[in-house]
């Protein structure tokens, strides 16, 4: 399964973007000709979660309802101003997570010893990146969630 995770500094600008319904991207990631390729073909129906960097948790699945809008800037759901705006479903809220070093004992695909951040992309390039899971292991990650 393609999942997608979009990375936050902080649970807050988490409930931010599952207030709005929407989630956005910095201006730097928004820049670069390799993730808006990606962007591009970033579909409506597409299953995303939220990784917190703060708290290293897995948090709030959502299904994607929006293409991103490319020539929109946000600056007014979180600080500062972002890139390539998207509209979210959550399937879940912020209230639970999942703690990233709880993943291993959890899930199929990393019972060999695999790192959970091999299975999750969550760096800065890999935005609109999928990650692949396997329907086993998004069924764990959502009974956890929702």
């Amino acid at each position: 399964m393609d999942i997608f995770v979009f990375t936050s500094a902080n649970l807050t600008n988490i409930w931010a973007g599952v207030g709005a319904r929407q989630w956005a991207v910095s201006n730097e990631q928004a820049g670069n000709a390799s993730i808006q390729g990606k962007a591009r073909k970033f579909a409506i129906g597409s299953l995303g979660i939220f990784y917190c960097v703060e708290s290293q948790c897995l948090t709030t699945p959502f299904m994607v309802v929006s293409k991103p809008r490319f020539e929109e800037i946000v600056s007014h759901i979180w600080p500062g101003s972002w890139s390539l705006p998207f509209g979210i479903v959550p399937l879940g809220s912020p209230h639970k997570l999942l703690p990233v070093s709880r993943l291993a004992p959890k899930l199929p695909s990393l019972t060999s010893g695999q790192s959970w951040s091999s299975l999750f992309h969550v760096t800065p390039l890999t935005v609109f990146a999928s990650s692949k899971l396997t329907p086993e292991d998004w069924a764990v990650v959502v009974g956890e969630l929702v």
